[in-house]
């Protein structure tokens, strides 16, 4: 889509030095794709409450398994007990 848009002309500078090599219109793309990610995130964050909320759910996954299998272990034992 194209359009026309009045942008503050230092704030248009900084902009193009924080975004090396971009085109004008490539950098107000790449800002406003962080801006609504931004927005996102935040909004996913009240969300969740006042807990803190973990986006690494790599590692979250990574615990579960390791406690899944640690209960997989003590139930294979009790199960072996109960077959004597």
């Amino acid at each position: 889509m194209r359009t026309t848009i009045s942008i503050d002309e230092d704030l248009m500078h900084e902009l193009m030095r924080a975004e090396k090599g971009a085109s004008r219109s490539e950098a107000v793309r790449r800002a406003i794709s962080a801006h609504v990610r931004r927005r996102q995130i935040e909004a996913f964050k009240r969300l969740a409450g006042s807990h803190a909320v973990d986006l690494d759910w790599r590692e979250m996954e990574r615990i579960e398994m390791e406690d899944a299998e640690r209960m997989n272990k003590k139930w294979d034992k009790v199960w072996r007990a109960r077959k004597r």
